[in-house]
C-alpha cells in the first residue's frame, strides 16, 4: 500500500513538471572514468537494472538535443552579444511600489508592489535536483517558526517583517544589492531580434570546427552603456505577463523617493525589469526565470552528455559517442551556436540603473552541469572513441583554459570563491574539474586540497549538520545540495588518487557524519529523494557493514537499483576511499537477507541517532570539551552571502554547531 502510495506520488510530480515543460536531471556528479571501460565487459550483476537504466536515458534525452543558449526568444544579455550565458536571479521579485495602487503583470488590484505573494508559486513545479531554479519556496512571508537542534533555540520571523520575538533570533538578514565591485556591463538586457539563428542550433555539416584558439574572454564586465529597450503589449489581463496595465487610479503626484512614480499606460514586462526594484525573498522562485533558455539548455545538455558517454562506455555503440560530440560541438564550439566562455550574466538581478543588469557570483552555480561534461569527455578519451577527435578536443580544450581563466581571475569567480557554503563547495567542483580536463593536474589537486583543508573545516559540526545550509528556508534540501558538492569534490580527488573521504571538519565530521545526521532529519515536507544518491555514495565510500545505507534506500526509495547513480556508486569505482578494495560490499547482502522488516529497524535507529548527536555535542561543551570558534569566513566581516541579498551571522550560526547562546 505505501509503496502505492508512492508511486501515485512520483507520477504526479513527473506529470506536473512534464506539464510545465520543466528539466529533470541527476544530481552533479563524478564517475570514475576507468571504472566505466572496465564495465564494457558486462559488470557486476547488480547493476544491471541501472546500466539499462542509463542506456534509455540517454536516448531518451538525446532526442531533445542539440542544445545551445544561442536562440531567438526575443532578449539578449547586456553585452548584446547571444553568445553569452544569461539567466536571472532566481529568488528576486519586483517591488514596484507604485506611488499610485492599482495593478501591473504580477499583482492584483489593490496589489501595490508587485510580488504576487499569492500566487502560490513555490517552486513545487520545477523538482528537479539539479534544476538552479528548483528550491521549493517555502518563504513566503507567512510567519514561519522552526524548532532548530532539538529546539536548542526558537528561530521565527513574524509577518514578513523580520520581528524577532523572546529568545529567538534572526537567521538571516535580507538587504537590497548593493553597488557591486566589478564593472558596470553596457546596459540592460535586449531583445535578440537581431539573431539569424531559428532554432537555437546549427547544422554540424555546414559550419566548420575552429581551427585557432578561441579569443581571450575579458574578467570584467564591459563598460558603456546602451538605453533599455522593450516593447509594450497592446492589452493585458491582472496576473499575466503580456504587459503591465497602468495603475486604476491616475498616477500621483509625489516629491517621495520611496514609491516607484507609476506608468500612464501599459508597460512591457522588459520595462518592468529596469523600472522596478528587485527584492530577494530566499526559496521562493520568480516563475518568469524560467522563460530564459539558457539554464535548461546547459542542464539538459550536460545530462544527456553523461548519460551518452557512460552508455558508449559500457556498450560501445557509437550512436551514443556521436551523440556526445555533437551536443558539444553546438554548445561549445560551433561558431554560430557556441557558448561564450564565462558567465557574466549569470542570475542577473533586475531593477533601475545599470547596477543592476549586470550578473551575480551566484550564477557561476547555474553552470556547475561542466562537470558533467568533462566526465563525459574524459571516458570517450578513455575507451578510444573514434568521435572525439584530436581536433575537437584541442577546440574544447581552448574553451576550457579561456573559463578557467574567467572563473580565477574574474570579479564574480573572486567573489564565489570567498563564500562559504555550497556555493563555493560547487565553485571548487568546476575549478578541479575544468583543471583536470585541460591537463593541469596539479592544479586540480591544489583546488581541491585547498577546499578540504580551508572552507570544509567550518561547513559541518560534530553532530553532522552543516550550520550554513541549515539556516536557509528549505534545510533539508540545502544540506542535500551541499552533500551532493562535497561528495562530487571527494569523486574528482578519487579519480585523481587522492583519499579525502576521510579528511575532517574541525569538530571531527566526515562527509559521512554530514549525511547520516541528514539521513536521520524528517524532512517536513521537502523532498526525501534529494538524499538517495548520496547514501549510495557515501556507502560506496565508507562500507555499509550493518546495512543501514541499504535499509535507507531499501525503506525510503525501493527502485533504486535501477537509478542510474547505482551503476557506478559501487565502491569499485572508488578506489581511494576507505571501502574502495573491497570487492563485494556487504550492503548487498543486508539486501538480500535483511528484508524490509529489518530495514525498518535499521532507518529508525539512524533516525534516532541522528536526534542524539545534538545533545551528545551539548553534553561536551556543558562539559567543558570543546571550544566554538567561528567560522573562518568571519574573520573579516561580520557577516557573510549566503545567496545574493541574503546574509547571515557567526550568532545565527552558532546554535547550529550545537552552542548555546549565552
Amino acid at each position: 500500500m505505501q509503496q502505492s502510495r508512492l508511486a501515485r506520488c512520483s507520477l504526479c510530480t513527473l506529470a506536473i513538471a512534464i506539464a510545465a515543460g520543466l528539466v529533470l536531471a541527476d544530481p552533479n556528479d563524478w564517475v570514475n572514468v576507468n571504472y566505466v571501460v572496465q564495465q564494457s565487459n558486462g559488470g557486476a550483476g547488480n547493476t544491471a537494472g541501472a546500466r539499462q537504466s542509463i542506456l534509455n536515458k540517454a536516448t531518451n534525452t538525446a532526442k531533445g538535443g542539440p542544445w545551445s543558449i544561442v536562440t531567438n526568444n526575443g532578449v539578449k544579455p547586456p553585452s548584446g552579444d547571444v553568445h553569452d550565458y544569461l539567466s536571472w536571479a532566481p529568488y528576486h521579485w519586483p517591488d514596484c511600489n507604485w506611488c499610485s495602487k492599482g495593478t501591473n503583470h504580477l499583482s492584483g488590484p489593490g496589489n501595490s508592489n508587485g510580488t504576487d505573494a499569492d500566487s502560490g508559486d513555490d517552486g513545487d513545479d520545477y523538482p528537479s535536483d539539479d534544476d538552479p531554479y528548483g528550491e521549493d519556496g517555502g518563504d513566503d512571508d507567512d510567519a514561519y517558526e522552526l524548532n532548530a537542534l532539538n529546539n536548542l533555540s526558537v528561530l521565527r520571523r513574524a509577518n514578513g517583517h523580520g520581528a524577532v520575538h523572546g529568545r529567538a533570533h534572526r537567521r538571516m538578514i535580507r538587504r537590497r544589492r548593493d553597488l557591486l565591485e566589478h564593472v558596470h556591463p553596457q546596459g540592460t538586457p535586449v531583445r535578440r531580434q537581431d539573431s539569424n539563428v531559428q532554432d537555437g542550433t546549427a547544422s554540424q555539416e555546414d559550419v566548420p570546427l575552429p581551427t585557432g584558439d578561441i579569443p581571450a574572454i575579458p574578467t570584467s564586465l564591459p563598460t558603456g552603456g546602451v538605453l533599455p529597450t522593450g516593447t509594450s503589449s497592446a492589452s493585458s489581463s491582472v496576473k499575466t505577463i503580456n504587459g503591465t496595465p497602468a495603475p486604476a487610479q491616475a498616477p500621483a503626484k509625489t516629491t517621495a523617493s520611496k514609491c516607484t512614480p507609476s506608468p500612464t499606460k501599459a508597460l512591457a514586462p522588459s520595462a518592468t525589469w529596469t523600472t522596478c526594484p528587485y527584492v530577494v525573498r530566499d526559496g521562493k522562485v520568480n516563475p518568469d526565470v524560467r522563460s530564459l533558455p539558457d539554464s535548461e539548455a546547459a542542464v539538459s545538455m550536460s545530462q544527456s552528455v553523461l548519460y551518452n558517454a557512460l552508455a558508449y562506455g559500457v556498450v560501445r555503440t557509437r550512436d551514443y559517442s556521436q551523440n556526445v560530440a555533437k551536443f558539444v560541438d553546438s554548445f561549445f564550439l560551433t561558431s554560430a551556436t557556441a557558448m561564450n566562455p564565462n558567465v557574466n550574466y549569470g542570475q542577473q538581478v533586475r531593477g533601475p540603473g545599470k547596477a543592476h543588469q549586470m550578473g551575480t557570483y551566484t550564477g557561476i552555480l547555474d553552470l556547475r552541469g561542466l562537470v558533467k561534461v568533462v566526465n563525459a569527455i574524459q571516458i570517450l578519451k578513455a575507451a578510444a572513441s573514434p568521435d572525439w577527435t584530436s581536433a575537437r578536443d584541442k577546440a574544447m580544450s581552448n574553451w576550457m583554459v579561456a573559463y578557467v581563466a574567467w572563473l580565477e581571475n574574474s570579479s564574480l569567480g573572486h567573489q564565489v570563491a570567498k563564500k562559504a557554503n555550497n556555493h563555493l563547495t560547487f565553485y571548487v567542483n568546476q575549478l578541479a574539474a575544468t583543471k583536470m580536463f585541460v591537463g593541469d593536474t596539479q592544479g586540480a589537486q591544489n583546488a581541491l586540497k585547498n577546499y578540504f583543508t580551508n572552507q570544509f573545516l567550518d561547513q559541518i559540526a560534530a553532530s553532522g549538520e552543516q550550520p550554513f545550509e541549515a539556516v536557509r528556508t528549505r534545510p533539508y534540501h540545502y544540506r542535500c545540495f551541499n552533500l551532493e558538492a562535497m561528495i562530487t569534490n571527494a569523486k574528482l580527488g578519487d579519480q585523481l588518487g587522492m583519499n579525502f573521504w576521510t579528511a575532517k571538519s574541525k569538530y571531527g565530521a566526515t562527509i559521512q557524519t554530514a549525511l547520516d545526521y541528514t539521513m536521520g532529519l524528517d524532512p517536513k515536507g521537502e523532498k526525501i529523494d534529494d538524499i538517495f544518491p548520496h547514501v549510495a555514495a557515501v556507502a560506496a565510500a565508507y562500507g555499509d557493514p550493518q546495512g543501514k545505507y541499504a535499509a535507507f534506500l531499501q525503506k525510503r526509495g525501493s527502485n533504486y537499483a535501477s537509478q542510474p547513480f547505482w551503476f557506478y556508486d559501487q565502491s569499485s569505482a572508488l578506489p581511494n576511499s576507505p571501502a574502495g578494495g573491497r570487492s563485494k560490499h556487504r550492503r548487498d547482502d543486508a539486501l538480500v537477507e535483511g528484508g524490509v522488516a529489518n530495514a525498518t529497524a535499521l532507518v529508525e535507529t539512524a533516525s534516532d541517532a541522528a536526534q542524539g548527536a545534538t545533545a551528545k555535542t551539548l553534553d561536551e561543551v556543558n562539559g567543558g570539551e570543546a571550544d566554538f570558534v567561528c567560522p573562518a569566513v568571519f574573520r573579516d566581516e561580520k557577516e557573510t552571502e549566503l545567496d545574493d541579498g541574503i546574509y547571515t551571522t557567526c550568532d545565527a550560526l552558532k546554535p547550529f554547531y550545537g552552542f548555546l547562546h549565552l
